[in-house]
């Protein structure tokens, strides 16, 4: 009887000692994917936020600087564009110097490509309470510098608006837009975005009738 009631014991023992084992390991599981799911949702939704900030404005900082930079002496609308008029003056041919208006672009998309590397290789400044993934902390502690960023590509393309500004008079404008596309990655997570930077580069007024086919499609993109 009484070697029935220690083995009794014993047992209940046993068994007592296997639910507080799986009950620490469930506990474990779930304070794991609890810290997992807070990191992939506050910290990532956090850092991605303030990096793709800093991106934005080195994006910006780069096309301007390399379009200033490329621009330096000034493009003139006849370098890019010949207007040719019949008697009567009225516009009859629009035509784009390609070879112009093809070196500015790939001069740009070098330019800002190697100016946003430059920038992005030192790191993202990111304060260190921000890995807290608490918002209203995020602009406080020292500063670490983390790699987020991956330049995908760097595109270029000439834009023009017509306006009409008087009788047979229109203001014809050629921009360029630039836009870059990065990638922000930090582990488990990232956030493919772009940025589109458009820059007016030169603009006349073309005194008389333009055809409505450049009125309506312009005559670049």
């Amino acid at each position: 009887m009484i070697e029935c009631t220690e083995n009794y014991i014993w047992y209940k023992k046993r068994r007592k000692n296997r639910l507080k084992r799986c009950f620490v390991f469930v506990l474990i599981i779930c304070i794991v994917f609890s810290m997992f799911y807070y990191y992939k949702t506050a910290v990532c939704d956090q850092i991605i936020k303030i990096s793709n900030d800093y991106t934005y404005t080195y994006c910006t900082e780069s096309v301007n600087a390399t379009v200033f930079n490329s621009l330096s002496n000034s493009v003139k609308y006849s370098d890019l564009i010949t207007v040719e008029k019949n008697n009567s003056g009225d516009i009859v041919l629009m035509t784009v110097n390609s070879y112009k208006v093809n070196s500015i672009a790939s001069e740009i998309v070098s330019g800002t490509t190697t100016r946003l590397k430059e920038k992005i290789s030192k790191g993202i400044p990111i304060p260190i309470l921000a890995f807290l993934g608490i918002g209203v902390l995020s602009g406080y502690g020292s500063i670490v510098y983390v790699e987020t960023i991956s330049v995908v590509d760097v595109k270029c393309e000439f834009v023009s608006d017509f306006k009409s500004v008087g009788i047979n008079q229109t203001l014809h404008s050629v921009y360029v837009k630039v836009i870059c596309e990065y990638v922000v990655e930090v582990p488990f997570n990232s956030d493919k975005n772009s940025c589109e930077t458009m820059i007016l580069i030169s603009e006349t007024v073309l005194v008389g009738k333009v055809p409505d086919i450049y009125l309506s499609n312009g005559i670049f993109k």
